[in-house]
């Protein structure tokens, strides 16, 4: 495909975004295209006038994710980076922090959803069900989590991370009808407020919940999966149901977090039994692809609605000077074969005066249309 031929494809914004840019490749095979998300926090980007003033780690579902810049920041750089995704032809931004009191709350979140919508780019928040905030991340707000805990203390709960030792706390139980009830009325609640494209549920740091109810409730699933992952089934089987009759053609996705690698039994998948088809399943791939069975090895999972998240260039892994376009040609043909839809790194990182990010964005977009594409000759 060469240059005037992917541009007319990703359209006419895109020819003057990528000016003085080119790449040609052998006639490439044909593949189904794929569909990047870009994953975001708010805390870490730099599309705004502050891009110094980051947070440079991860975050952590125990510790305070705190927003560093202006409040006015978050409009300019997310309005930047819904610019650039229209123009590049990237089909959405996934958004944690994506409401906070510091930064303009509901408001400058509806006025950020609007404009992108009118742009084609869909808006997915991230949604902490078990921690991380809730629907609204950080602010008093009945659909914040420490805001819906002061309210019920009695739905106070601790989690245990998944082979390990460590204790996480306040979380919700995800087998406790109280708790499924709130996330059933912020799901609502969401899509009334906002023109979101989706969202983007975990069940936070790969814990499980050891009450006694919730270790009944895995049991009589029948399933033999990892727990956490089983935990978000009690938490987002219901929820999802209602997500696809409130909006079918929304991207809703629950998170594991895991390569096919780290899956219990893969490939049989038991999990997504009983869960609307228009379920989207996130499976992050940094470690899955460095695995030598990858992609082959990979093959037979069950039918379903993947997106492939990519833990690549962002300063909280330190990988913000690195060019990716020799992995992206690696590892995006074998996502192709395995049937993923989308796929994405992070967004945080500005392309403005930036060709670094911009090679790196316009290499997702090149090669989950193609799979073809020869590295050498991507300018």
């Amino acid at each position: 495909m060469f240059r005037r031929e992917f541009m007319k494809v990703a359209g006419a914004g895109a020819a003057a975004l990528w000016a003085g840019q080119s790449f040609a490749a052998p006639e490439p095979e044909k593949s189904n295209p794929m569909k990047i998300l870009l994953w975001c926090w708010d805390a870490r980007m730099t599309w705004d006038d502050q891009p110094d003033a980051i947070l440079r780690v991860m975050a952590a579902a125990e510790k305070p994710f705190p927003y560093p810049k202006a409040s006015e920041a978050y409009l300019i750089g997310f309005k930047r980076l819904v610019d650039y995704c229209a123009q590049a032809g990237i089909q959405g931004i996934i958004i944690w922090g994506f409401l906070r009191d510091s930064h303009g709350g509901v408001k400058a979140a509806q006025d950020l959803c609007k404009y992108a919508s009118d742009k084609g780019v869909a808006i997915l928040p991230g949604v902490g069900l078990c921690s991380y905030g809730g629907y609204f991340f950080e602010g008093e707000h009945p659909f914040n989590l420490g805001t819906y805990l002061k309210q019920h203390p009695e739905c106070i709960s601790t989690a245990v991370e998944e082979g390990g030792k460590r204790q996480v706390t306040p979380v919700l139980d995800p087998s406790l009808e109280a708790n499924r009830a709130w996330w059933r009325e912020g799901l609502e609640w969401m899509l009334d407020t906002f023109e979101i494209g989706g969202m983007d549920f975990e069940m936070g740091d790969f814990v499980v919940n050891p009450s006694p109810e919730a270790t009944a409730a895995r049991a009589a699933l029948g399933m033999d999966a990892d727990g956490n992952i089983l935990d978000t089934v009690l938490a987002t089987r219901d929820l999802m149901a209602r997500a696809s009759q409130l909006r079918p053609k929304g991207i809703f996705i629950n998170c594991t977090y895991r390569g096919y690698h780290q899956i219990k039994n893969f490939p049989r998948m038991d999990y997504l039994k009983g869960f609307p088809k228009e379920t989207v399943w996130e499976y992050t791939l940094s470690g899955m692809i460095r695995q030598k069975a990858f992609p082959e090895g990979y093959s037979g999972a069950p039918d379903h609605r993947k997106y492939g998240y990519l833990h690549w260039f962002n300063a909280s892994t330190k990988t913000q000077d690195k060019d990716f376009v020799p992995d992206i040609a690696r590892v995006f043909p074998g996502l192709h074969t395995l049937g993923f839809e989308f796929v994405g790194t992070y967004g945080e990182l500005s392309a403005q005066n930036n060709p670094l990010a911009d090679r790196n964005y316009r290499a997702q977009i090149a090669w989950a249309r193609e799979s073809g594409l020869v590295a050498s000759d991507f300018k």
